[in-house]
């Protein structure tokens, strides 16, 4: 059975560097997604769901408006066990990453 793990990067380039080395180790590429972070434009519906979701964050409204500034990238990795989530952990740690 699969699992899926996200790991942030704070910057592009890391990201980059970390999948290389991830399918490099024999991941293959249909098990490793990378996802550029982005801001998207403002909407109504989205202001209005964001203010509810920014007063649940931890942190409050600050915390939320901080998180939604990072710059960088998200990988995603499918493993299949321990074992390839230790050394999916362990070369993207190489690179800075960050739990999701």
């Amino acid at each position: 059975m699969t699992r899926t793990i996200h790991r942030n990067f704070e910057q592009v380039t890391d990201a980059e560097s970390a999948r290389s080395a991830l399918l490099a180790s024999g991941f293959p590429p249909s098990c490793v997604k990378l996802t550029k972070h982005v801001t998207l434009p403002p909407s109504v519906s989205t202001s209005m769901v964001g203010n509810l979701l920014d007063s649940l964050t931890p942190g409050g409204p600050a915390a939320a408006a901080h998180a939604r500034e990072r710059s960088g990238a998200m990988l995603t990795i499918d493993i299949y066990d321990a074992d390839e989530g230790a050394k999916a952990d362990a070369i993207m740690g190489e690179f800075g990453a960050n739990p999701a």
